[in-house]
């Protein structure tokens, strides 16, 4: 199991694991001290939760399912198709729980590059609990680019406030809680068009580079810029009250 101590998932996962009785029997493997074994095992999202040498949950946990996987070393696959928008919503929740994933598919609009790995698209939407048939339809629709287009632009919203808040949180550990009239002056539309990029490209899903000369990437990144100086400050608050409550957590079981 991959882990981070700044991510909330992660802590509920321990506390979950150690009152079930679980946790002396996973190896646990924090992020934070060795990022390079994440990347050869091809973590995107914490946690990911790898079973018999199979990447299972990835972000995204199905607790319930997770129980019943370690007590009785099997799961019931769900039956029955899901429907369509099941399916997409499910690709958005497991996008959305990872700021790489999320910037990366946010700028490059590729919904193909998720449906290529079935592994991993697989462990972030918990379809390798279903049959395997969702798994196959969900691919397609993310092979479709006009479906591809329509689920990313139509669910704008959603993706800057899940990025806006991963700056801010990224911004709190450099700096504390700071306001957004401090840290405007310090990032540019450059600087942000260059954090966009690198952030959105840290796992495996690989860097494409962009220009701000290109209009339709630059409309990207200034209405993130917008969406940043009018929700910063609201964003900063609640991201330094999680972290705050995340260093308090005694269960957290890494500690040295």
């Amino acid at each position: 199991m991959f882990v981070h101590p700044t991510c909330s998932t992660c802590h509920t996962l321990i506390r979950l694991l150690k009152q079930w009785g679980y946790l002396q029997h996973v190896k646990v493997y924090d992020t934070s001290i060795d990022p390079h074994l994440a990347l050869e095992r091809g973590v995107r999202s914490v946690p990911s939760i790898f079973i018999n040498g199979e990447l299972v949950f990835a972000g995204i946990v199905d607790y319930g399912k997770l129980k019943e996987m370690l007590s009785a070393g099997l799961v019931n696959m769900g039956d029955g198709e899901l429907s369509d928008e099941e399916l997409v919503e499910r690709f958005l929740r497991g996008v959305l729980d990872s700021i790489a994933t999320a910037l990366w598919l946010y700028i490059n609009e590729r919904c193909e590059a998720f449906a290529s790995d079935e592994r991993y698209l697989g462990a972030i939407t918990n379809l390798t609990l279903f049959s395997r048939v969702n798994l196959a339809r969900l691919v397609n629709i993310l092979n479709n680019r006009d479906r591809c287009m329509s689920i990313i632009r139509g669910n704008e919203e959603r993706f800057l406030r899940v990025i806006a808040t991963n700056f801010a949180r990224e911004v709190y550990w450099l700096s504390g809680k700071v306001t957004w009239s401090d840290v405007k002056d310090g990032y540019s539309i450059q600087s942000l068009a260059h954090w966009a990029m690198v952030r959105g490209s840290v796992s495996r899903v690989g860097l494409i580079p962009h220009s701000l000369s290109d209009p339709v990437f630059r409309g990207k990144i200034e209405k993130l810029w917008r969406y940043l100086s009018e929700h910063f400050d609201e964003l900063i608050v609640k991201v330094s009250t999680e972290q705050e409550e995340l260093k308090g957590d005694v269960d957290w079981v890494l500690r040295s």
